[in-house]
Formats: structure tokens, sequence, C-alpha cells
């Protein structure tokens, strides 16, 4: 049954899931088999639809879950309960600053740093990245924001050697790109494979990226002339 119910999650059979949570509400809190929640995978498998379905029908929200939802009540509920839970990581190994950033809930990220989230902290799994390569990936321009000036290192390096300014590139971004040049962004940065933001901005397409990284490129060369 719980098989069945987190199979039509992924597939966006919104009657389907529907149906059995009308059937069996203790499926709200069921664990797939990588121990996520229903709502977790909705938006790990961009059903959103179902996501806004679940939270309707009143889903078991853990602290991951109450993050990507930007679920402000429930993220200050649980830790106050349990203090740990800001520091903890999710079975798929994200803080959940992480995953705020990730899913675009800015108001809910700053709530966690000022509650003591590590702005630094790296995910334990194969990215090893920090929430600024989270909300980057996310298109969380506002997340950026706010984690620069909570003191996030800009130029940090994940897994194969992107930064921030990697993402927004070849995002096409040019307001994060922006964003991120302002808070000392090293546009000449390179990836473990040679690439920099503006090798992935022009292999995108992102004209107006690529003209902005080359006036500051230009700047920062005349300046050291």
């Amino acid at each position: 049954m719980s098989k069945e119910f987190f199979d039509a999650i992924r597939n966006g059979n919104r009657d389907r899931v529907s149906a059995m949570i009308a059937s069996d509400s203790a499926l709200l809190s069921a664990k797939d088999e990588n121990g996520l929640g229903p709502f977790t995978v909705a938006k790990y498998s961009r059903r959103n639809e179902i996501a806004a379905l679940l939270l309707e029908k009143g889903v078991d929200l853990d602290i991951f879950g109450a993050c990507m939802a930007g679920d402000d009540q429930r993220v200050a509920e649980l830790i106050k309960d349990d203090p740990q839970l800001i520091k903890s990581y999710s079975h798929d190994g994200w803080t959940p600053l992480h995953l705020a950033c990730f899913f675009n809930q800015p108001a809910t990220a700053e709530a966690l740093i000022l509650r003591g989230a590590d702005v630094q902290a790296r995910s334990r799994n194969l990215a090893r990245n920090a929430p600024l390569h989270a909300a980057a990936a996310g298109h969380g321009r506002e997340a950026v924001r706010i984690l620069l000036e909570h003191g996030a290192e800009v130029n940090a390096k994940q897994e194969a050697g992107w930064t921030a300014l990697h993402s927004a590139s070849q995002n096409g971004d040019v307001e994060m790109v922006r964003l991120l040049i302002a808070g000392g962004a090293n546009v000449h940065a390179r990836a473990d494979n040679n690439q920099n933001a503006l090798d992935l901005a022009l292999t995108q397409g992102h004209q107006a990226v690529v003209d902005m990284l080359d006036v500051h490129a230009a700047a920062i060369d005349g300046g050291a002339s």
C-alpha cells in the first residue's frame, strides 16, 4: 500500500493519492524506502499540486518538510521542542537551511539563520555543497541575498569545484549573478573541469550574463594591470 502511494505521488496521480488518503489517513505519516515522507517526495518529484493536496489533507511535516513548505510556525514549534533539529541532516544529507534555500523559502531560511543555523554547513551527500549553492541551484535569489548578508562564503566550492556563480550563470539569472558579484564572487573561478562562469553562460546562450561577466572581468583585469 505504501509503495503504491509513493508511486502515485511520483507519477502525479492526484486522484489516486486523494483516494488512498481517504481510505487510509495513516499514509500521511508514511515513509518511503529512503525514509522520506510524502510531502518531501512530492516536492522532490516536482509534483507541486500533489504537495498542495497533502498540505490540505494535514500531512505530517518533519523539520525538513516544514522548511520545504515554508511553514514557519511548524518550524518554530519543532525547534522549540528539539533545538538540535536546526543542525540535523535529512536521510539524503541536507540540513533544514539547505532545503529552505533550494525550495525558495527565504523567510524560513532567515528564521533558521537567526536561530543558529550554519550558513557554511556542508551537505552529507555527493554534492558536498553549502546552502548558498542550494539557493543558486534553486533560483532562490532572495535566499542568496540573505545568506550573503549573514556571512556565507561567496566563493565556496561544492563537489566538482562549482561556485554559486557557476550555477547562476548557467541558469541565466542576471540579477543573481549581479548579486553574487557585488558580494565578492570571483568571476574567474574555475571548476574542476576548468570551466568558469563565462564558459557556462556562453554554452547556454545567456548573452546578458555573458555581457555582465565580461564587463566585470575586464574591470578586474584592467585594475590589475
